[in-house]
């Protein structure tokens, strides 16, 4: 009887054999991916070839997040001008060093005493790097320093700017907004906008906000066009702020894209003007002058702006494509972690050990002049961009501030009852000719997400190559490809 349970629990042990022996089957996952694989290559190959990409270098990645697996490269480790598609950077550098919810400071001192609703004393503005500062901040300063009991003020106004170092315009004397310096205290993004009376038989040039810091020439004339006009803007700078000339063909491109809007050389005095007029509409005399100075030791605290969170501006910065937001986190993080002032390149030598030590691209491969991308030496891969996005979805305390900050398109598959979602952010050097797009293409049906970089740059002088003329194509291939998914 034993031997005849011995022979049965021998047979059963081996029939089971099979069963905990056979090599796993490949799953529905990877061959899903095996698919996606197989369908983008001749799809992107064969675009690729077409007259368009002609002179046209691309550099492509597509990789799916949970698995890191490269499903489609094109030229992918080959480094190329990155445009402003480097901002994800300078935000995800930020948001790992301080947190989403982190919010600059910007405080009004004194060295004076109050008597008499009279401040004996200099009044100082002091900044601190908060890149969202606006005028309606200066007016409630103001007012707040109204509710202390100040009606007068027997000294200077003075503001302190040396959290940063003083940056000249690079592109002087170019007044374009895009092309405005950096500055520890910065307002209204430091730019006018154009405002134009086309009621008038002969067009009326205003700027908003009028201030004592701005004044305006121009010689235009308006025209009915799609096409760009590109007037010419330049400023000459002057002891009492900028003097401004705008000359040229204004069309209907130029205000729907918002190519009227001027940016002030001096960010530090334009914000002092701005927060002396503030103090005027509040009713209270500054009798002294405007000056840049540095904060004393023995001065006291009147009142601290606070400014939103750092998520805003990450958000502003991406939506927007906002070079002075990315220019000003980078000389954050060299004041916050290397030393006062904060400078162009302490920045980005955060950035760049941010990128190698935690990203883990390698030194060798990374090219960074600025944090915006206007730089054309800022390089970097297609594949560096898909390990940079892939790190961020994977790090909390980025992640969703950052797909929040990023465009968003919906974009519908006809062959599924279903939508791919397109979180993106794209950088344009048209006279260049770079056009760039990295993100996310998330698939609602199937939640598959995938982390996508296109890079095209080319390599002869061409016509103009305007958001998305390179980068669109690509972008709906792909998206070809899910539908048939």
């Amino acid at each position: 009887m034993r031997k005849t349970l011995l022979i049965l629990c021998i047979s059963f042990v081996f029939c089971l054999y099979p069963v905990f022996t056979a090599r796993p089957q490949p799953s529905a996952r990877s061959g899903e991916l095996d698919r996606l694989e197989q369908n983008l290559g001749p799809n992107l190959d064969r675009l690729l070839k077409t007259k368009l990409y002609q002179n046209v270098r691309v550099g492509l990645a597509v990789a799916d997040l949970a698995s890191k697996r490269i499903v489609y490269q094109h030229r992918a480790d080959v480094p190329l001008m990155t445009a402003s598609a480097l901002k994800i950077i300078p935000a995800g550098a930020a948001l790992a060093q301080w947190g989403p919810d982190y919010c600059w400071s910007t405080p009004v001192y004194t060295d004076g005493f109050l008597k008499d609703r009279t401040l004996h004393g200099n009044l100082y503005l002091v900044g601190r790097g908060d890149p969202s500062l606006q005028i309606s901040d200066l007016q409630k300063a103001a007012v707040d320093l109204k509710a202390l009991g100040i009606d007068r003020i027997n000294g200077d106004l003075i503001y302190d700017i040396s959290f940063f170092d003083e940056e000249p315009n690079r592109f002087a004397p170019n007044a374009r907004d895009l092309y405005a310096p950096p500055c520890a205290l910065s307002v209204n993004a430091n730019a006018l906008a154009i405002v134009i009376d086309e009621d008038l038989p002969q067009p009326k040039l205003d700027l908003f906000p009028q201030t004592a810091y701005a004044r305006l020439e121009y010689q235009v004339r308006l025209k009915k066009s799609v096409e760009p006009g590109r007037p010419l803007m330049t400023y000459a700078e002057l002891p009492w702020g900028d003097q401004f000339t705008v000359k040229g063909t204004i069309t209907d491109w130029d205000k729907k894209y918002h190519y009227l809007r001027l940016g002030v050389s001096r960010p530090g005095l334009f914000s002092a003007v701005l927060f002396k007029e503030a103090l005027t509409d509040a009713h209270i005399e500054c009798r002294g002058q405007i000056r840049q100075g540095l904060l004393p030791g023995r001065a006291r605290e009147l009142v601290r702006l606070t400014s939103a969170p750092l998520k805003d501006s990450v958000k502003t910065m991406n939506r927007e494509s906002s070079n002075l937001i990315a220019e000003m986190l980078n000389k954050n993080l060299g004041a916050e972690l290397v030393s006062v002032p904060g400078t162009r390149a302490k920045g980005l030598a955060v950035i760049k050990s941010f990128c190698t030590e935690k990203i883990h691209i390698p030194a060798v491969e990374l090219f960074l002049e600025d944090a915006c991308g206007l730089a054309p030496q800022n390089r970097l891969s297609a594949l560096n961009f898909v390990k940079t996005l892939n790190y961020f979805y994977n790090t909390p305390e980025i992640k969703e501030s950052l797909l929040a900050s990023l465009k968003e398109q919906i974009r519908p598959l006809r062959n599924r009852a279903s939508a791919v979602r397109v979180l993106s952010k794209s950088g344009t050097l048209s006279a260049t000719g770079v056009n760039t797009e990295v993100g996310y293409l998330i698939d609602e049906q199937t939640g598959r997400v995938f982390s996508f970089a296109v890079l095209a740059n080319r390599t002869r002088p061409g016509s103009m190559t305007y958001s998305g003329t390179l980068t669109e194509p690509i972008l709906s291939a792909i998206l070809e490809v899910f539908e048939d998914d």
